[in-house]
């Protein structure tokens, strides 16, 4: 499971209820939408999803997808929901323009925190680039980037986007396509847009990667966060209460409770889960013989007060059978304030990193 503080496969396969599952080119690609998540993603943009990944390897230009008009905004967007989603799509093309990987990285913070899986955290958009530049893509291969939701800040100078990753690598016969998913977070500045935070989530794990010599000054040391007397403290305190929960109550409740009406966590290939209720069900039943800890190691929260994220680092600990078998984690969390006062998360994922050294 693609969960917060999750390797990628850690929980069980929490499918979801309503999911409609399609084959694409071999791979399942599960499309789950429940109710409260169809704020962006209609019944429309689920078939346009599969038609562009369908078409998308033998099109040479990527601009018509961008500018595709597939999101219905929901009732309380404005000006800045637009203009995320649009900054978000447009990725495709600046993918076209500049290749794959500086068009990925195009939107890239100078100080973003970049969780690719197998890897440590990694700050910078040098460092970021050259983990990207790295990538094992086979030739011919394009990318997209399909949102299923965006959210801003009331102040319109935080938010963030997730969904859908398509990789379509040109063959003889039909495109070979792969689907992960990812979150962004994103901040305005003056050029536009900037991604501040970013994640992959990935149904099947991802190539062996081995970190370039380019990007060890952007290593994010494995330290928690400290109480700084900022607004950030909020978030933080919020992600410490969390693992706290998930050690006292189990964590399947743990994700419960501290999830949002409409918050939502990635499963199988291609699924969402969506709700408090849903996301303790996908953990199935509480055992005693495994524990998830975590800390969060970086944040950032809008001026507003309403928006913000962590990043952090997770170890899963297992003692079903034998010696304890340990695995390390990485996530990256985008928090919402309720009307209560109360901070939850909206949207979770997280990918594998390395054992630490020592």
């Amino acid at each position: 499971m693609g969960s917060k503080k999750s390797s990628g496969g850690l929980g069980r396969d929490g499918g979801g209820r309503g999911a409609r599952r399609v084959t694409v080119s071999g791979q399942l690609l599960g499309l789950e939408i429940p109710h409260q998540a169809r704020r962006i993603l209609s019944e429309r943009l689920r078939w346009a999803l599969l038609l562009t990944a369908l078409l998308c390897g033998a099109c040479r230009s990527q601009s018509a997808f961008s500018r595709a008009a597939v999101l219905a905004p929901s009732s309380e967007a404005e000006a800045a929901h637009e203009e995320l989603l649009r900054a978000d799509l447009g990725r495709a093309d600046s993918v076209v323009r500049h290749g794959v990987t500086s068009g990925f990285t195009s939107l890239f913070s100078d100080d973003i925190l970049y969780l690719r899986g197998g890897l440590p955290i990694v700050r910078g958009r040098t460092p970021a680039n050259a983990v990207a530049a790295a990538e094992p893509l086979p030739p011919n291969t394009t990318v997209h980037w399909q949102p299923v939701r965006a959210e801003a800040s009331r102040d319109r100078m935080n938010g963030y986007t997730y969904g859908y990753t398509i990789f379509s690598t040109a063959q003889a016969g039909a495109p070979s396509i792969r689907v992960d998913r990812y979150i962004a977070y994103w901040r305005r500045e003056t050029g536009g847009w900037r991604i501040a935070a970013y994640a992959e989530t990935y149904g099947a794990a991802p190539p062996p990667l081995a970190l370039p010599s380019s990007a060890q000054d952007g290593l994010v040391a494995d330290v928690p966060m400290s109480r700084t007397r900022s607004p950030v403290d909020v978030i933080r305190a919020a992600d410490e209460d969390f693992s706290r929960a998930a050690t006292k109550f189990g964590t399947g409740e743990a994700f419960g409770r501290y999830a949002a009406d409409d918050a939502q966590i990635f499963s199988g290939p291609g699924e969402f889960i969506t709700g408090p209720e849903a996301i303790t069900g996908s953990f199935g039943p509480p055992s005693s013989s495994s524990t998830l800890v975590w800390h969060p190691v970086d944040g950032e929260i809008a001026k507003s007060g309403d928006l913000g994220f962590t990043v952090g680092n997770a170890v899963l600990t297992t003692t079903d059978v034998g010696p304890p078998v340990v695995r390390y984690s990485k996530y990256l969390t985008v928090w919402k304030r309720q009307r209560d006062g109360t901070w939850r998360y909206v949207v979770d994922g997280g990918n594998d990193r390395p054992k630490p050294p020592g």
